[in-house]
């Protein structure tokens, strides 16, 4: 199976030590593993963590999220959106999606489901 390296925000890290601390953990929760590099992009503000992920995902368990997608309009426009929303993250999209009352026009979020093996 193949793998590939993305880079992920993860606010400011100060050094070696706070990247082993921050960087396995927001790989983790985008259903990565920390390569071990990290740089800052933005001084005091911003910095990366490198996070690998297998091409495929799969496993015995699944969790499904709502997951930000921004304005989404009708069915077709979700049908375009979602299922490269979830795919950014590494999941699949369920074919649901919806735009919240309170945010009518501004933000929808689309159901991806995301497959691991338990550990």
């Amino acid at each position: 199976m193949a793998k590939f390296t993305v880079d992920i925000p993860v606010g400011p890290i100060w050094n070696q030590e706070d990247a082993e601390e921050k960087c396995p953990i927001v790989c983790a929760a985008h259903l990565g593993t920390w390569n071990g590099q990290w740089k800052t992009v933005v001084p005091n503000v911003m910095s990366v963590c490198g996070c690998e992920f297998e091409t495929e995902k799969d496993g015995d368990m699944s969790l499904e999220l709502d997951v930000i997608a921004g304005p989404i309009w009708n069915q077709e426009d979700a049908e375009k959106k979602c299922p490269v929303v979830c795919a950014s993250y590494g999941g699949e999209w369920t074919g649901e999606w919806v735009t919240p009352k309170e945010t009518w026009a501004n933000m929808s979020v689309c159901k991806c489901r995301f497959k691991f093996n338990k550990k």
